[in-house]
């Protein structure tokens, strides 16, 4: 309770300041980009990773692409 009390404090504060100095920089900018992009690509990847260990649970294979050095040993002309 003691930590819900500190941030409706803050946040008070913070809503009743009148000016507030506040200054983002290129290069934090930079970093809140790539921290994005980095937990976007982290939790598509985890996906991916799981639904191969859920697949693979339950015995299905995923389908599997064909290679293109296959179709250029086999033309069909």
């Amino acid at each position: 309770m003691n930590y819900l009390a500190h941030i409706l404090r803050a946040s008070a504060t913070i809503a009743l300041c009148r000016t507030l100095f506040a200054y983002l920089d290129p290069g934090s900018g930079s970093l809140i980009v790539q921290l994005l992009l980095a937990a976007i690509v982290g939790i598509l990847a985890t996906f991916r990773l799981w639904k191969a260990r859920l697949l693979a649970l339950f015995g299905i294979k995923p389908e599997q692409e064909e290679d293109d050095e296959t179709e250029a040993a086999d033309p069909k002309i």
